[in-house]
Formats: C-alpha cells, sequence, structure tokens
C-alpha cells in the first residue's frame, strides 16, 4: 500500500365561550342557550389523544458541545487502548460483544500485546484475523462480553459533516478524543494519497496511537476506522490537518465474513 502519510458528537390552546342577554329572557330560553353554547367547551375539555400529546412534546436541543460529549462518552464503552510489547500504541473497538477490530499494522510483527477498556481494566485476547490489504485485524477476547458499536452507512458520510475519533495517543493520555470534518479533496490530493484507495478525508488532528480507533457520526453510528494522517504539504487546502479513515462500508462484509 503506497502511503504518503503516517500511520498512526406547547402551545396551550386557551378556549373561552361567552354568551350574551339582557338577564330577563324566559328560563327556558336561557336553558336552551346555555346548552348550545356550553357543549363545544365541554368537547374541549375532553382528554386529548396519545399522539396529540406526542405531537406536542419537542426535544431538547442539544449545544454542539454537548452532542459531541454524548458521542464521546457513548463511544468510549466500545472503545479498547491497545499497547504491544514494540511500544507501538493503537486502539480498537468491540464487536458483537467480543471481538476488537482495529487496523493490521498497529499488531504488526507482535503477538504481545494488552487492551484496556474504559473501566481501566486489562484484557488479553488473539488475533483471529489479519489482513495487510485492508488494514484490518480482529482480536477475539479470552473472557469478556460488552457493549458493541452500532454500525452507521458510511455511504451517507458528507462534506462538511462532523465526525468524532476517539484514540490512544503514543504522547498523550488513552481514550483521548478530536473531532473534525470531512472534507473534499481534488484530483491532485487524491492522487498524492493513492488513487485506488478509499478513504474518508477528515481535518481532524489525529496523532500516532489513534489507529484502528472508532469513528463516529454525530448519531453516535461507527462510521469508519481511523488509519493514517497525511504528512504532505496542505497548505492552499484550507485545513491544517488531513486525517484518514477506512470507511466501514469497504470493510463491513470482510469482518462479517471472518466471524462466520
Amino acid at each position: 500500500m503506497k502511503r504518503a502519510i503516517i500511520l498512526v458528537l406547547s402551545c396551550c390552546l386557551i378556549c373561552s365561550f361567552s354568551g350574551c342577554g339582557n338577564g330577563k329572557a324566559d328560563s327556558d330560553t336561557v336553558t336552551e342557550a346555555s346548552h348550545t353554547e356550553t357543549e363545544p367547551a365541554l368537547a374541549a375539555t375532553f382528554p386529548v389523544t396519545e399522539a396529540e400529546i406526542t405531537d406536542t412534546i419537542t426535544e431538547p436541543v442539544l449545544t454542539e458541545e454537548a452532542k459531541i460529549n454524548s458521542v464521546y462518552q457513548n463511544g468510549l464503552e466500545s472503545t479498547f487502548c491497545i499497547f504491544t510489547s514494540t511500544d507501538n500504541n493503537g486502539t480498537g473497538f468491540l464487536y458483537k460483544e467480543k471481538y476488537v477490530i482495529t487496523n493490521a499494522h498497529v499488531l504488526y510483527d507482535t503477538d504481545d500485546f494488552t487492551l484496556v477498556d474504559h473501566a481501566q481494566k486489562e484484557h488479553k485476547g488473539t488475533v483471529i484475523f489479519t489482513d495487510q490489504s485492508t488494514d484490518i485485524a480482529i482480536i477475539q477476547l479470552d473472557d469478556y462480553e460488552g457493549k458493541s458499536v452500532t454500525f452507521g452507512d458510511s455511504d451517507k458520510v458528507s462534506a462538511g459533516e462532523q465526525i468524532l475519533l476517539i484514540g490512544n495517543p503514543a504522547e498523550g493520555t488513552p481514550f483521548s478524543y478530536c473531532t473534525g470534518k470531512m472534507v473534499e479533496m481534488d484530483e491532485a490530493l487524491q492522487q498524492m494519497l493513492n488513487p485506488e484507495e478509499w478513504y474518508i478525508p477528515t481535518d481532524a488532528g489525529i496523532l500516532s496511537g489513534y489507529s484502528g480507533g472508532p469513528a463516529f457520526n454525530m448519531n453516535g453510528e461507527l462510521i469508519g476506522i481511523s488509519n493514517a494522517a497525511f504528512a504532505g504539504d496542505l497548505s492552499g487546502y484550507g485545513f491544517e490537518h488531513l486525517s484518514l479513515i477506512i470507511p466501514i462500508n469497504h470493510v463491513k462484509e470482510q469482518i462479517d465474513a471472518a466471524l462466520q
């Protein structure tokens, strides 16, 4: 795989009804008029249906910061930091309750590694699948069942959409996160990377150690896997960083086939 790169979130209806009269009308007339006037008012006091109640309820609007924090906190439960004997930090995410998906290059040339969950508990696992061409590896945990990620549709990610990535930076704090937006690459930049490879490009500033980590949309769905950061000159493109994410649609069938 050619690379010029560094591997590496009611309105209330008030009905008022009034009658008018001269106060001297025949009592029968007043009674009849009263029934006529009050029937609509009584009807208005009947309980509204469940559907009507639902229509009047509006969800609270989260600030961008609150939404990002919500996606991050939810994503933490499915994220693992990976530490290898070669000091090659990486990240992974839980799939089907007991498998950790990561990048193959995170585990390159070693089978001695430890996985740490968000509760800071260490786990051991066995590599059951690896493919260098797609840079995917699957680890089966020895004794663990937890909350898996929910796959989204990476084909629906559009330019300008916010993405949150969780990682384990070599020089930083485990379970860090960064955010970025999908950017559009012109033909020249695509050629510099590799025109045959498929990525979701973002302006997130991921670091070494984010490799293999989950990339979420703002619905908390996994749409890709952090893979690399571009190290070339980005002047003139309008963004300082270029991080590359493997679209989950690109590797989902491969992952599922390996777990059959």
